[in-house]
């Protein structure tokens, strides 16, 4: 009869650790959404920044384009990351039974390709905008 507290405090510590592990990585998620911003900001400063006068404006276009580069791979890896912390922890939810499956059904999981589609389409934005961000340099310096 003593084993059955036992296993019943043992089932309680290993639903605490998750629930504090889950909470850890919720808080790392936030941490990371608050980056994204953050990037996509920089990203968007890059695009606007207007070129001095006094420098080489073939060179402010490859740093542009440099900094643009490594600021949209953060940002997408940033997404990754969110993404894969939600689905997991959303995951788990399920699984404990804490939300219902009507809940989860309209969470997109790697199945589908909605989110693909929204990346593609923020991706030919951004090469959209930056074509015609390049338009306008090659007409100044003519």
């Amino acid at each position: 009869m003593s084993q059955q507290p036992k296993e019943s405090d043992q089932n309680t510590s290993n639903y605490l650790a998750e629930s504090t592990l889950r909470i850890q990585d919720l808080h790392e998620a936030e941490k990371k959404l608050v980056l994204l911003v953050e990037t996509a900001g920089d990203g968007l400063a890059i695009l606007c920044d207007d070129a001095p006068q006094d420098q080489d404006t073939e060179q402010v276009v490859r740093d542009s384009v440099i900094a643009f580069r490594e600021l949209a791979g953060r940002y997408f890896s940033l997404v990754n990351d969110i993404q894969l912390s939600l689905r997991s922890n959303t995951r788990y939810l399920s699984q404990q039974g804490s939300i219902g499956m009507a809940t989860t059904k309209s969470i997109p999981f790697r199945e589908s390709i909605s989110g693909e589609q929204k990346e593609l389409e923020v991706w030919t934005a951004a090469l959209e905008t930056i074509h015609q961000r390049v338009r306008e340099l090659k007409e100044i310096t003519q």
